[in-house]
């Protein structure tokens, strides 16, 4: 955490924005970790609030996006073959979507509270062939 904070303090919402980003597109990054400690900074005065939450949210509407071009260009084989590096199985992605086929764009709009989806369910919206439009309406709620 304290090398968060440092980051943070030196580099400041770029870190916020890039690290929110990254997890949002697949990275295993702790975006929620970057996130609790810019409210440190925030706290202790070296950020401002309305500025931090702006550029989290910037950065994982970004984020989902470049994951959802992602998924639909590259398919369900390209993030099976990229995906064993970050823990989706094809039964992890099976189940999401399922779970996406069933509830749409609810799906990506839940996905955001549950750290298992957040992090590929940009992807699995991408491969489902969602209609970017839904997804970016749904994504950015």
């Amino acid at each position: 955490m304290d090398r968060i904070l440092a980051l943070i303090e030196r580099y400041g919402y770029l870190v916020v924005f890039f690290g929110v980003m990254l997890e949002s597109t697949g990275v295993p990054l702790p975006g929620e970790t970057i996130l609790l400690a810019a409210g440190v900074l925030v706290q202790r005065g070296h950020l401002d609030l309305g500025y931090t939450i702006a550029f989290g949210i910037a950065g994982a509407v970004v984020g989902d996006q470049i994951g959802y071009w992602v998924g639909r260009e590259g398919g369900r084989p390209f993030v099976l073959r990229g995906g064993r590096y970050l823990f989706i199985t094809p039964q992890r992605l099976g189940r999401a979507e399922a779970f996406f086929g069933r509830h749409g764009g609810k799906a990506v709009f839940l996905a955001r509270f549950f750290s298992g989806l957040r992090v590929f369910g940009a992807l699995v919206a991408g491969i489902s062939k969602m209609r970017w439009m839904t997804f970016l309406i749904y994504n950015a709620l």
